[in-house]
């Protein structure tokens, strides 16, 4: 059995793997100055604003973010094991995974996800609600934006991999992801790590095998 639990040591040893993941990065310079303006959000924000969807916790999406880059390194060995082309570096699927739901952070504006008001929706499990004074965008396109704000270069497969990291759920994707065109498979890669580690989050327990 195993249970998904948020406490306080457990969001301090999240964010503390975190930044080994930043510290390690060719771009650790402008990662950490741009994590410095969002460190509350990176250690208190929602993977989600609903309880029955996953990780609607304080620290979730730390949480989530540092599962789906677990998951997706060991996928990635799975993946060159059975013979699949590794077409992408250790750093572009580190970077990837930690950055495919940066826009769930919001902007220099204020947080992505702000707590419910509503009583009758927060009884019905919505705990928090979107922040309508942002501008508009899907969470990895404003991610995207961020970092390109914040001088943080990312290479094609980067870009690509945030772009598409919620596979052909999100409208739009299939453009890319059902074009023989694509030159990386990372895209793949950080897709199913993200709907495995959302698929854990959303069981809470399940049945050991």
């Amino acid at each position: 059995m195993f249970t998904i639990e948020n406490t306080e040591e457990k969001t301090e040893e999240n964010y503390k793997k975190f930044m080994e993941y930043i510290e390690a990065d060719s771009r650790a310079e402008n990662l950490k100055k741009l994590y410095q303006i969002f460190h509350d959000e990176l250690i208190s924000a929602p993977a989600s604003a609903r309880t029955y969807f996953h990780n609607c916790f304080p620290g979730g999406y730390l949480d989530h973010i540092l599962r789906v880059t677990d998951i997706a390194l060991k996928m990635a060995g799975l993946y060159k094991s059975m013979e699949g082309h590794v077409d992408f570096t250790k750093e572009e699927l580190i970077f990837s995974a930690l950055h495919h739901d940066l826009g769930k952070l919001g902007d220099e504006n204020g947080p992505y996800y702000v707590d419910q008001d509503s009583d009758w929706h927060r009884k019905r499990g919505e705990l928090y609600k979107y922040n309508d004074n942002l501008q508009y965008f899907k969470a990895p396109e404003r991610g995207l934006v961020i970092l390109q704000r914040h001088g943080i270069t990312v290479t094609d497969t980067e870009w690509l991999t945030i772009k598409l990291s919620d596979g052909l759920y999100c409208e739009g994707n299939d453009s890319y992801l059902k074009n023989n065109g694509m030159k990386t498979n990372l895209p793949y890669i950080i897709h199913w790590a993200d709907n495995m580690a959302t698929r854990i989050e959303k069981t809470k327990n399940a049945v050991a095998f």
